[in-house]
């Protein structure tokens, strides 16, 4: 009984016309009659099927001239692979940590966001509504209708925007009804 190698078969490229299509995209300078000639000296080793091992093409890609490019460009399969199941892992782990900081109530979906946003604003736009019918006599009783003391009815109303703005950016839950008009 034959028993399998655990080591996966050594890679390579089925035929030299392959060899030479991946050497170009790597960046090197090689033209058809050159890659041919090599291999009848020998250079590259063409096993019996006409397929070349990628070994072979590294060493013969090291003595060749680079336009553009190097020998890394040549990296195996199964370190792209990996490199590509780094990659993978890598996203997996930085979406674990967003559902985690989501979770600890650290980011919220933005429709719950915006419906935060239009709650306080609701609640902004009411209270100064409030503010100004229920203080409104004050306001005018403060300046009595002379224009002398604007100074003071600023003052006050600058007061008012101060309190709102506080209660504005305060982070207590309000409860505002929204009903649709239809």
């Amino acid at each position: 009984m034959v028993k399998k190698s655990d080591q996966p078969p050594p890679l390579s490229f089925s035929n030299i016309s392959k060899v030479l299509i991946h050497l170009e995209n790597a960046g090197f300078k090689v033209s058809k009659t050159k890659i041919y000639r090599d291999c009848e000296k020998g250079m590259i080793r063409v096993n019996a099927d006409g397929s070349v091992l990628e070994s072979e093409v590294r060493a013969y890609a090291s003595n060749l001239k680079r336009a553009a490019g190097d020998i890394g460009d040549l990296s195996d399969l199964q370190s792209r692979k990996t490199q590509k199941e780094i990659e993978k892992l890598n996203e997996q782990i930085a979406k674990a940590k967003f559902e985690r900081k989501k979770l600890e109530g650290k980011y919220i979906p933005r429709v719950d966001f915006e419906s935060e946003l239009a709650a306080r604003a609701a609640v902004f736009d009411s209270g100064f509504r409030h503010i100004f019918q229920a203080r409104g006599r004050d306001l005018i009783s403060l300046v009595g209708g002379k224009s002398d003391l604007i100074g003071d009815f600023l003052a006050e109303l600058n007061n008012i925007l101060n309190e709102q703005l506080t209660t504005y950016a305060n982070v207590k839950t309000y409860h505002v009804l929204f009903t649709d008009e239809e």
